[in-house]
């Protein structure tokens, strides 16, 4: 049984292991792109862990409940002004819009740069692929393009295209008739 038909959706790991994937175009302005505005947020992403780890806090939720339970209140923002860390609310919350969650701490290694899975993932999506069918076609036609370069120069006067696109002696061959 195929772990597809247990499982449902195929997993990336077992699709590339089972068919060969060839590259068709890499869209490497994209990929840089990309690359280069991550490379913005990652400041802001570092800046929102150091005040989310100042406030004692894995995330604004953890310390929006924590404070309002402390104060009492229902609104975080109010619970926030009365323990004086309403600036550094106001900046989790500021942080959280501009990061927009396209990167996260997981995200980052140990130097602050994005993980090697992260550019993977970037590569991955900006490269275009060649289906089953153009890669069986592909083949196909490198076969018989290598073929023709096989023949010399006057050997290859002797084919030609018809009007259809199909590929047929020349009228003036002599090869035409004979074999």
């Amino acid at each position: 049984m195929s772990y597809q038909k247990t499982y449902g959706k195929t997993p990336k790991f077992i699709y590339t292991t089972i068919m060969k994937k060839r590259i068709k175009k890499v869209y490497q302005h994209r990929i840089d792109a990309e690359i280069k505005d991550l490379s913005k947020v990652i400041d802001l992403v570092v800046e929102f862990n150091d005040l989310l780890e100042q406030l004692e806090s894995k995330s604004i939720a953890e310390f929006e409940f924590k404070i309002n339970e402390q104060s009492g209140f229902v609104n975080a923002m109010m619970s926030a002004t009365a323990f004086g860390k309403d600036s550094e609310y106001k900046r989790l919350l500021e942080l959280e819009k501009l990061i927009d969650g396209r990167l996260s701490v997981d995200d980052l290694n140990v130097n602050k740069g994005l993980k090697k899975r992260v550019l993977d993932n970037i590569r991955d999506a900006n490269t275009e692929y060649y289906t089953s069918n153009e890669i069986r076609t592909k083949d196909i036609l490198d076969k018989i393009i290598q073929m023709y370069n096989t023949l010399s120069f006057e050997d290859r006067k002797h084919i030609g295209f018809d009007r259809s696109g199909a590929l047929v002696f020349n009228p003036f061959s002599e090869l035409k008739n004979g074999l």
